[in-house]
């Protein structure tokens, strides 16, 4: 009895935990002000904690070996009431929590057959904190053991799209996104990303959002400026730059050093004498998403092959229903803490943690999310920053 009675209370405690932390994804995922989200957040930290103390001392406290006496009616407390819906709650979450864990496990299997993936580089910075960290914060964050705010991967995926034309096939991309330029870390990490990524010589560079925390660091833009690439540099702003006290002028440093702006637009280039119509969408936070009822089909007379570059993966039905071949995301930073086996934990999205980061196939899109390369929290757990260089691949 005592064995199952700690079976359950194991059961409802991990369910208890994956409500909270799928409330917590859920309230990152709209455009709400930034002090109703600091407070949502916090409140899921305290409830994730006090609920299961409160529990604790309220079971303390119930007599051991309580037996009702013979013809007496047995009542109970509200609060035993209360408990055991809450309990019984988080039980069915629990199990609603494993059934979305199996999905998310045969999304990747799917996916799996549309990339592969090779380390090219992986850097280890961790000497250079004293020099690059800049923030209490981080500093007393790179002390703690495994994190790896200070680590960078650079590697390569092969998608095979089902529908990239011939003429295409090799095309190459070096996806950025989340870069977080704050101040909390130091212009020469920054470089460092830059260097690697130019160093990918890709023909095409498309950065996913987020790239400004604060408007001190506009002038850095002289650092981004070094991201080069003979089919161009694409942008996005992202919930971050609602931050910002002139999200235009964050647009405009970035124009203003020969990057592109796809922020609500679209555009049709000629790449490998094919057309590619290239869109951006940075729903919720800076509507609209591009405006495809304006994209004249007729005038090409091949398909355009289309990429989408969006902050959110929540976007992909977005994606889906404007027939999408390829979209680039990031936000969700791989979820930044991933255990072993169980994979991220948190993930700012209204599908919880499912497309935390890597590549997911949701016909007849195709969609990559990048871990980003920085962030406002300073803690990374088996889930280091990258850069990631695409090589577009035909299905056969």
């Amino acid at each position: 009895m005592y064995a199952l009675m700690a079976v359950l209370m194991l059961i409802a405690g991990i369910g208890h935990l994956a409500i909270w932390t799928r409330l917590h994804c859920f309230v990152h995922s709209f455009p709400y002000k930034q002090w109703l989200i600091d407070t949502a957040e916090f409140t899921t930290y305290i409830m994730s904690v006090l609920i299961p103390s409160l529990f604790l001392v309220w079971w303390i406290q119930q007599p051991l070996n309580w037996q009702p006496v013979e013809g007496d009616p047995v009542t109970y407390s509200t609060l035993y009431y209360v408990w055991f819906v809450y309990g019984t709650l988080s039980v069915i979450a629990f199990f609603v929590a494993s059934f979305l864990w199996l999905l998310y496990q045969r999304d990747a299997h799917i996916a799996a057959g549309y990339f592969n993936e090779r380390l090219l580089a992986s850097f280890n910075f961790d000497e250079k904190a004293p020099q690059w960290l800049t923030s209490t914060s981080t500093k007393v964050a790179s002390m703690i053991p495994a994190n790896q705010i200070l680590r960078l991967e650079v590697d390569r995926k092969e998608l095979f799209l089902p529908r990239l034309p011939e003429e295409l096939d090799g095309f190459t991309i070096t996806h950025l996104s989340d870069l977080h330029l704050k101040g909390h870390m130091a212009q020469d990490f920054y470089r460092k990303v830059v260097d690697q990524a130019q160093d990918l010589q890709s023909e095409m560079i498309m950065i996913a959002g987020d790239i400004f925390d604060r408007d001190k660091c506009f002038p850095w833009t002289e650092t981004l400026a070094g991201l080069t690439a003979d089919c161009g540099t694409y942008f996005i702003l992202g919930n971050h730059e609602n931050r910002l006290l002139d999200k235009g002028m964050a647009r405009k440093v970035l124009v203003d050093e020969g990057m592109i702006d796809l922020g609500s637009r679209h555009l049709t280039l000629m790449i490998r004498d094919y057309p590619v119509l290239m869109a951006g969408n940075e729903l919720p936070w800076h509507p609209p998403a591009a405006d495809l009822d304006s994209f004249d089909l007729s005038q090409f007379e091949q398909r355009p092959f289309r990429i989408l570059l969006s902050h959110t993966p929540d976007q992909i039905n977005w994606a889906r229903a404007n027939d999408f071949d390829l979209m680039l995301a990031g936000h969700n930073h791989g979820g930044q803490i991933r255990l072993p086996v169980i994979g991220p934990v948190v993930s700012p999205s209204r599908y919880g943690t499912r497309y935390a980061g890597g590549t997911f196939f949701v016909d007849p899109t195709l969609m990559h999310v990048s871990r980003g390369i920085s962030g406002t929290s300073p803690l990374r757990w088996n889930c280091p920053p990258e850069i990631t260089q695409l090589v577009l691949r035909t299905r056969d």
